[in-house]
């Protein structure tokens, strides 16, 4: 099983506090959040909150098999969530998603992720062709017209960041990689009653008040993951697929109304 904790944003200031109290103390912190969990889901589930791509970064560069998805919300752009998201996903192993309440926000996001796919790169010193420029792309959404591409950052369209809607009834599609219920998810730090014995360390009795951060919670998959591992991995998902058409990104005039 999975073990997902959501993090609520004066936690995530905490950590911030922790963090900064020396190269000891982020030692620290950064074994416990990878022996805590398998996903942490960074964030509140209301108001506008701070810049959790921040939060996600820190994190990932103290942690070695966690996985951190920040929920991202509609001051950010989605230029710069897609950048943002998809190089700390080449930095740390694929080990970063990112939610949000919007599957159209998520889709459109997801699409960016494809508008310069890692394989155009071609290394060809020999012939001086560095990048197939003819597989770079803008894209065409109609919810966000004005936005297109590309990304000055290539992505694996395999192994792309996961995307997670934050919804009790929504449905996966494509651009939406997992549908998560997160009020239903335990918050790390606080307490819960739980009717059954859980994986925790010390496995707890029924009926016995544990952290909610030691609480193990089935998400999808049945392994438990006890390595450095991507974020699809962890979501028990299996390679990311390529579902956005767009037009060569080079090819004729561009548009001063479009990003």
């Amino acid at each position: 099983m999975t073990r997902l904790l959501r993090v609520d944003d004066a936690t995530l200031a905490a950590f911030a506090v922790r963090a900064g109290s020396g190269r000891a103390e982020r030692a620290a912190l950064g074994a416990e959040l990878d022996a805590t969990a398998d996903v942490l889901l960074l964030g509140d589930l209301d108001g506008p909150g701070p810049d959790r791509t921040a939060a996600a970064a820190a994190l990932l560069a103290i942690t070695r098999r966690v996985v951190v998805v920040p929920i991202v919300g509609a001051r950010q752009h989605p230029i710069n969530l897609a950048r943002t998201i998809a190089t700390l996903s080449n930095l740390h192993a694929r080990r970063v998603g990112l939610a949000a309440t919007s599957g159209a926000l998520l889709a459109l996001i997801s699409r960016l992720f494809e508008t310069w796919p890692l394989d155009a790169v071609a290394r060809d010193a020999d012939v001086g062709a560095f990048v197939d420029d003819a597989r770079i792309v803008r894209i065409d959404d109609p919810e966000f017209p004005s936005i297109g591409g590309p990304l000055t950052v290539p992505v694996d369209v395999s192994d792309k960041p996961v995307t997670v809607l934050l919804s009790s009834t929504g449905l996966v599609a494509p651009g939406v990689d997992v549908v998560l219920d997160a009020a239903a998810l335990p918050v790390w730090g606080a307490t819960t009653r739980v009717e059954a014995a859980v994986d925790a360390g010390d496995a707890a009795a029924a009926g016995d008040t544990v952290p909610a951060s030691a609480r193990a919670v089935p998400v999808l998959g049945d392994d438990r993951h006890t390595d450095a591992v991507g974020a699809r991995a962890a979501f028990g998902l299996g390679a990311s697929v390529a579902f956005s058409t767009g037009t060569p990104a080079f090819a004729g005039p561009g548009r001063l109304t479009r990003v």
